[in-house]
């Protein structure tokens, strides 16, 4: 964890001296059911270099979990709709690719986020959960 830690500060600090500003965007995300899993999905991007990094944090959990950028595809919508992106982000847990996060974004709207364990092939989808959101992070009840 330290290591990340490192790596991430170094990233951060070599494109910050490059003068160009991090946007930070994060969701607040849910599954149905009796035992809602919660989880917040958090992203940081540099537009003009298109540099993307991102993380999940469960809820109760301390520690978050590196996802790394596998594929983007947008797709073209009428005229006045924003654009739709499929993006797909692997989860990295202790040093090994453990899981497939499938985001489907359009605007600020997440339409798909879909979630495969690599080692049983469990899915878990998840829907937005705009009541837990705060403006420093998500809040769960």
């Amino acid at each position: 964890m330290r290591t990340l830690f490192f790596i991430l500060a170094v990233t951060f600090a070599s494109i910050s001296f490059a003068d160009n500003t991090i946007a930070v965007d994060f969701r607040c995300l849910t599954t149905n059911g009796n035992n809602p899993i919660q989880l917040e999905w958090r992203v940081f991007s540099e537009a003009e270099s298109k540099w993307a990094s991102s993380y999940v944090k469960y809820k109760n959990s301390t520690q978050v979990i590196p996802l790394v950028l596998r594929s983007e595809e947008a797709t073209e919508q009428p005229e006045g709709r924003p654009w739709e992106i499929t993006s797909v982000w692997l989860e990295i847990f202790e040093g090994k690719i453990s899981g497939e996060y499938e985001i489907i974004t359009q605007g600020a709207n997440i339409y798909g986020f879909l979630y495969t364990n690599l080692r049983n092939g469990k899915k878990t989808s998840f829907i937005q959960d705009n009541a837990a959101f705060d403006e420093a992070g998500c809040k769960w009840d």
